[in-house]
This record gives C-alpha cells, sequence and structure tokens, in this order.
C-alpha cells in the first residue's frame, strides 16, 4: 500500500515536482501532516499554497509550472515567459507571467500577471504539462511593449522554429480584435529581418556603395538564404567562423559555396576586404 507521501509524490511528478496546498488535501493529506512534512523538507514553500515535494532540484520548468499553480483556475503561461519556453527568446529566462480570468484576485509575488475577460481555447496549448499560449497569441502579447526591430525577429523565430505563418497569426489577431499591438505586429510580419552583427555590417556596405538592398533570412525552396535579389536571381551566404572547428574547414567551407551558385562572405570579405567584395557584388548584379 503507497503511503500518503508516495502519492504526493506521484502527483508531482507529472508537473515537475509541484504540488498545490488543494491537491494534498483532495490526496487525504491533513494541514498538520502538510506541517509536519515541510518541518521535515519533504515540502518546499515555493508560492503559497504551492509546494515542491522532497528534494526536487530547481528547474526552470518547475518554476514555471509552480506559478501557474500559484494562479488558482485558468491560468496560463504567457508573455516573454512563454516565449522563452518555446525558444523565441534566449539569454537569462525571464520571470514567470501569467494570464489569467480577470475574476482572479490572486496576487503573487515574484509573478507578473496579466488579466483578461477571457482567453480564447484556441489560443490555448500545452507544453510539457504546462498550459501556455501559442506562438500567434506570444507575439500579439508582446507587440506593444517590443521595437518593430525585436518584434521582427520574434516573427522569424515562430516561423523557423515552428512554421508560424502570417495567416496564423492574422487569425489570432481576429480573435482579439481588442487587443493593442496588432499593426505593429503586422508591420513586422512583413518586414525582413536580420541576425547578426555581420549581417548588418553587410547591409550597411551594401548602402554606403548604394547597391540595392536584398530580401534578408527568407525562405527559398524550402531553404533559408541569408541575402537575396529576387530580380537579379542572386544568393548571398554569411558565413561565420565561430561554427566551424578550425580555420581551415571555414576557408574550404567558404571556396565550396562559392563554386556553387551562391556567393558566401565572411566577416574579413565585409569588414576588411569591402572594395573586392563590392566589386564582385557589382558584376554580379550586372548581368
Amino acid at each position: 500500500m503507497r503511503s500518503l507521501f508516495d502519492i504526493a509524490a506521484r502527483i508531482a511528478e507529472c508537473q515537475h515536482g509541484r504540488i498545490t496546498r488543494e491537491q494534498l488535501v483532495a490526496a487525504g493529506v491533513d494541514p498538520n501532516r502538510i506541517r509536519r512534512w515541510l518541518a521535515d523538507a519533504r515540502l518546499r514553500r515555493v508560492h503559497r499554497g504551492v509546494f515542491a515535494v522532497g528534494h526536487v532540484a530547481p528547474c526552470l520548468r518547475g518554476d514555471y509550472m509552480a506559478a501557474v499553480l500559484a494562479c488558482g483556475e485558468g491560468p496560463v503561461l504567457s508573455h516573454r515567459a512563454a516565449a522563452y519556453m518555446l525558444g523565441l527568446l534566449h539569454g537569462a529566462p525571464p520571470a514567470p507571467e501569467a494570464t489569467v480570468p480577470t475574476t482572479a484576485d490572486r496576487r503573487r509575488p515574484g509573478i507578473v500577471i496579466h488579466r483578461v475577460p477571457s482567453l480564447d481555447v484556441l489560443d490555448v496549448s500545452v507544453l510539457d504539462g504546462i498550459p501556455v499560449t501559442i506562438v500567434p497569441r506570444i507575439l500579439l502579447d508582446l507587440a506593444p511593449a517590443s521595437t518593430t526591430k525585436e518584434l521582427t525577429r520574434l516573427c522569424h523565430e515562430a516561423w523557423v522554429r515552428h512554421g508560424v505563418t502570417a495567416r496564423q497569426v492574422e487569425a489570432c489577431i481576429a480573435r482579439n480584435s481588442r487587443k493593442p499591438g496588432a499593426a505593429k505586429l503586422r508591420q513586422a510580419l512583413g518586414t525582413d529581418v536580420t541576425l547578426s552583427f555581420l549581417e548588418d555590417g553587410f547591409l550597411e556596405l551594401l548602402r554606403a556603395h548604394r547597391l540595392p538592398r536584398p530580401r534578408t533570412n527568407i525562405d527559398q525552396h524550402g531553404d533559408k538564404v541569408d541575402c537575396h535579389w529576387p530580380e537579379h536571381d542572386l544568393t548571398v551566404e554569411l558565413v561565420s567562423y565561430r561554427y566551424h572547428a578550425t580555420r581551415h574547414a571555414f576557408e574550404h567551407d567558404v571556396a565550396r559555396r562559392r563554386r556553387s551558385s551562391h556567393l558566401a562572405y565572411t566577416y574579413g570579405d565585409v569588414y576588411e576586404r569591402g572594395d573586392a567584395t563590392i566589386a564582385e557584388l557589382r558584376r554580379r548584379l550586372r548581368r
């Protein structure tokens, strides 16, 4: 026969090691036993009414799960926290953020809470057991506080990582017609993005020599290409040394790409040998 603690641990196992007081009571654990488990460290308080079970190591998914559990009925992970979980944002993990019904009156320290009258069921999904807003809704939620460049990069990540299309984003905007940020999001969807210092430098080199600006980081026959001039049928790839094990391998890869139908340029081609790069591009763009 399983002990009460084993039952609690099994429940928490499905929630990244987290459990609520209500779930403990429903499993037959009385308040006195909860206090004893806290005293002997079998439970660790994460938020008011939410506990980590056993000696569970801290983890991001556990923290985000605990935040959702702490917000009562109907919350979902959203905004920057959801964007980080889905790979749209990088760097240090954001603080937990949750979208909750307006009727919810809970405030929780350490959790950013967004209240809405309702959340369309089509805007909600589940990621690794955690209720989370879908990618188009995340983009719409982040639009008001993001610059156009930031939002453009988010849209690019949404397309690359999750195959999110403009049509899916437009459907989400239609479901949430009263939310701000739709115009900025539509602008970002139609804007090409640059993803590196090398790409920014290449575009600046083109601008300084009055060469036409290419489309950047677009889909071409199922592949992402760095720079493309559709009217000239010319594609340029910008190659970084950091992704090659040795300089020889790097130079060999660049030479191989140049023998293909695409041009390939390195940091040196852009920042040190710009005149030669421009001369080659002028010849190719005249064809």
